[in-house]
């Protein structure tokens, strides 16, 4: 292959982006499906039509234009050539009508031209046929096709009359008349594409404006204004997902490519609200692209999701290179864009609360809605299939089956064996901040596709009313009914890969139930499957009332995913919450996809990408470009390695990105703000660290002190001290056996398991343990904390550590603390703390020689009275209002 080399700006870039991926999926189409440039004549049990060929030679010739000059091993002219010999002259029409004219006159004229050089009579002839659609101006003038089939119709005549096929262009001057008249017939440029005046508002609103620009000279200024009531409309409902019309026919792949074209367009033609926003998400919607197409080449839209159905299996190779064209167009129209950058993504998808009303004499309207935690398209349109119903959608999140008879997130009346829903345009429709409201006089009937003979309506009225609270979307519902019907329910739909949290509330009699649907076709999506409906199953009343109110689930990505304190932390939030591994990082789980990530939970930064600084910074970039806060839980100051010169630069770049800290006390985030500068505008929490009774309770239960000892091989005593955890720099473990050994009490014992490498203690017959370091199994931990009626933590005071896990044990299990003076300590422990200053000899000493069973049962007592402070229900409920906080603000 051969193409032109990408330049330094940003516009080109993309331009050269897009290039280089429709060559590569076309070649891999080759290569698997079309040697030698011979398509298939059939394809997975489907006749391939002309149609596809038409798409193959438009999309080449774009190709061609932007500089590709051979295209799987053969000169890229010479494929048009190829293709355009067995063109089914007959058999091409409409939108490939023009498609086919269009990429001749690139080159030149009809007669003598290029790239039908070699072709016989016959071919030619067929090639000139498949120019003309002047067949389907009857269907037309019947409206039997919808109205954008003007702007498609005047492509083909225009493009026969400077080719040369026609001379008389009365034909061509009838339509542009035509075209001009529709498009000039809505001030807001909002094109209803029905017959009837009925609404039919949905991705061919703003398509229209492409359609037409190869015919913007004729159609003048008014072209020029509404590509720019386009751009604007998409504006308010793109997401980085590059969705730019969620509802109706032609979403999914079809859309994310339409926000590439109008990217190029606004860019081009200089309209929308900022260049580098538009390149932004052209970007983002390009990134995007890439999924839609296999190994193969071929478009994958019709795997494990669904499109509409007269856009079916049997039209995959033409939606294949239906989007690859769409691809190269805008390739071609960015050649030209003056040099720029793409805006940050805050920037390009800023807050929305708006409600865009599509024309002047209808109820035809849509609520769009964006804001860092929650984002929706809810259109009021003039149709009743599921994917034009007045539901909330946003791909990713909210999804609706495509083009089936089963309303979501609106009611389903079944009265007689037929079935309604509250669809179609409302009376009335009004908006407040975070709140819209929405009137019906009377339910449509579902089966109602787009025929002007609709069912009559069935008597009743609906009054809807959502509300934004926070990351949930609230339904407040009233329901009025003529007569009884015999069946109202109301589903919410959810997808694998975004979890809802959906509570209902009826006063009247009701059930609710969750049903499996994974893997039923009917619930496919135009970009995934539903996995299961939340259906509210109401007794039918003449009135009936319901609240519904869905949040989607957190998904945090934690870099401490499995360890016990992640386990202990989010156990309790199970139904709120879904954790998941990192994607980022040296311990990056590849098979977790950062578009599905809403938080990042950063615990030990350490441990994320070790020293490697620019690795920290490339991480908090990538989680910052895709606008996912970061939560930082400050175990500690600084790694207990102890090497401030490699590691304090790597904390100053979480202090700088962190969204909120957690702290662990009051202490030890006044040490985190001295040491560190973090961003104004991170909100810092202090929540205490959960105790871990929960981990060894039910060893515990089957150990009393006595059995424990004799399992360990201790002898009886008074009372015994144990020493746990892993060795650190500040733990003065030599300094408390030295005070044990010089106090001279022969009624206690002290066992050590927290010796480092190279350590070890006197040799005194009442030191009954004294072992390095090592994990254990939790029933060989549990046995040690039994044996023990006391935990030392002896921590120098003035160290770098800010908290230990092992006081969440001895908290856990309710065994009173030897502590020292360290600040975290005091402040956990407050007077369950048996006091030992600063944890020298003599401190320890005096400390063990005033030990009581009086003074370690009061202690005793005081660790039991706190442990309920410290149990991870509460700790989980004000970190789950931290992240919902966050999550609100973005990034």
């Amino acid at each position: 292959m051969t193409r032109p080399g990408s330049d330094d700006t940003a516009p080109h870039r993309l331009a050269h982006d897009l290039t280089a991926h429709t060559v590569e999926m076309i070649e891999r189409f080759v290569a698997a499906h079309a040697a030698d440039w011979r398509l298939p004549r059939t394809f997975a049990g489907h006749q391939v039509g002309a149609d596809v060929r038409a798409d193959l030679i438009f999309t080449l010739g774009h190709l061609a234009a932007v500089g590709v000059t051979t295209i799987a091993a053969t000169p890229i002219d010479d494929a048009i050539t190829i293709l355009l010999g067995e063109v089914d002259g007959a058999g091409t029409h409409s939108f490939f009508s023009y498609r086919i004219a269009e990429t001749l006159l690139e080159v030149g004229p009809f007669a003598g031209n290029p790239r039908l050089d070699g072709l016989d009579d016959r071919r030619r002839a067929a090639v000139a046929v498949a120019c003309d659609s002047s067949s389907f101006l009857p269907l037309l003038d019947a409206g039997t096709l919808p109205r954008n089939y003007i702007a498609v119709l005047s492509r083909c005549e225009s493009a026969r009359l400077r080719l040369g096929l026609i001379e008389d262009r009365s034909q061509l001057d009838g339509l542009l008349e035509r075209l001009r008249a529709v498009l000039a017939s809505n001030p807001r440029h909002c094109l209803d594409d029905s017959n009837d005046g009925s609404g039919r508002y949905d991705i061919y609103t703003a398509d229209i404006w492409l359609f037409c620009e190869p015919l913007a000279e004729a159609i003048g200024s008014e072209w020029r204004a509404g590509l720019h009531d386009a751009v604007t409309l998409v504006e308010q409902l793109v997401g980085p997902d590059g969705t730019a019309i969620p509802w109706g026919r032609s979403t999914g792949g079809l859309s994310i490519a339409l926000t590439v074209e109008l990217a190029a367009a606004a860019i081009a033609h200089s309209v929308g609200d900022d260049p580098g926003r538009w390149l932004r998400r052209g970007a983002d919607a390009a990134t995007a692209m890439r999924r839609w197409f296999g190994t193969d080449g071929v478009v994958n839209a019709h795997q494990h999701r669904d499109q509409d159905r007269y856009r079916g299996p049997a039209r995959r190779l033409q939606l294949t290179f239906d989007l690859l064209g769409k691809l190269a167009w805008a390739a071609r129209a960015l050649q030209t864009a003056s040099p720029g950058a793409a805006s940050a993504r805050a920037a390009a998808y800023p807050p929305v609360d708006r409600l865009v009303q599509f024309d002047d004499t209808t109820g035809a309207r849509l609520w769009a809605y964006r804001s860092p935690a929650l984002a929706f398209a809810l259109p009021f349109v003039g149709a009743a299939r599921s994917h034009y119903l007045p539901a909330p959608v946003r791909p990713g999140c909210f999804e609706v089956p495509v083009d089936q008879d089963l309303p979501c997130h609106t009611p389903l009346v079944i009265d007689g064996y037929r079935r309604f829903a509250a669809g179609g345009l409302p009376v009335a429709v009004t908006h407040e901040a975070r709140s819209l409201t929405a009137h019906w006089d009377g339910f449509v009937s579902t089966t109602d596709t787009f025929a002007t003979d609709r069912p009559d309506p069935l008597s009743g009225t609906r009054h809807a009313r959502w509300t934004v609270d926070g990351r949930s979307l609230v339904l407040d519902d009233t329901l009025m009914f003529a007569r009884v019907p015999e069946a109202v329910s109301f589903v919410v739909p959810e997808i694998a890969t975004r979890p809802l949290l959906v509570d209902f509330t009826c006063p009247t009699p009701h059930a609710r139930s969750t049903i499996d649907v994974d893997g039923i076709a009917e619930w496919r999506t135009s970009w995934s499957s539903l996995i299961r409906l939340h259906q509210l199953d109401l007794d039918p009343a003449a009135t009936l009332t319901y609240s519904v109110r869905v949040t989607p689930k957190l998904r945090i990505a934690s870099t401490a995913y499995g360890h016990h304190y992640d386990r202990s932390l989010y156990g309790p939030l199970a139904q709120r919450v879904v954790t998941r591994p990192s994607p980022l990082g040296a311990f990056a789980d590849p098979s977790v996809d950062i578009g599905e990530v809403d938080a990042f939970h950063l615990h030990w930064p350490e441990w994320l990408a070790f020293d490697d600084v620019a690795e920290h910074e490339r991480i908090a970039d990538t989680l910052a470009d895709h606008g996912i806060p970061v939560v930082w839980t400050a175990h500690n100051l600084t790694p207990h390695t102890k090497q401030p010169d490699r590691f304090d630069p790597v904390y100053a770049v979480w202090a700088q990105r962190a969204n909120a800290v957690i702290h662990h006390s009051e202490w030890g985030r006044d040490r985190m703000l001295d040491r560190y500068s973090f961003a104004p505008e991170a909100e810092h929490v202090v929540l205490p660290h959960g105790h871990f009774g929960a981990l060894w309770s039910d060893d515990l239960r089957r150990l009393d002190r006595r059995s424990a000892e004799a399992r360990l091989g201790f002898a009886p005593c008074a009372l015994r001290i144990g020493i746990v955890g892993a060795p650190r720099v500040e733990k003065r473990t030599a300094e408390f056996v030295a005070g044990f050994v010089a106090s001279q009490r022969t009624d206690l014992q002290l066992a050590v398991w927290s010796l480092g490498i190279g350590e070890s203690l006197p040799d005194d017959p009442r030191v009954v343990a004294a072992e390095q370091y090592r994990t254990v199994d939790a029933a060989t931990y549990a046995t040690r904390l039994a044996a023990c009626d006391l935990l030392a933590l002896p921590f120098d005071p003035d160290g770098e550590m800010l908290a230990t896990g092992t006081v969440a044990d001895a908290i856990g299990v309710g065994l009173p603390v030897l502590g020292s003076a360290w600040g975290f300590l005091a402040e956990y422990l407050g007077d369950a703390r048996i006091d030992l200053g600063r944890a020298g000899a003599t401190e320890v000493a005096a400390a063990i020689g005033a030990l009581t069973p009086a003074t370690v049962a009061t202690a005793r007592a005081a660790t039991v009275a706190r442990r309920r402070a410290f149990d991870w229900e509460p700790i989980a409920e004000a970190t789950h209002a931290l992240f919902d906080r966050v999550v609100e603000r973005g990034v």
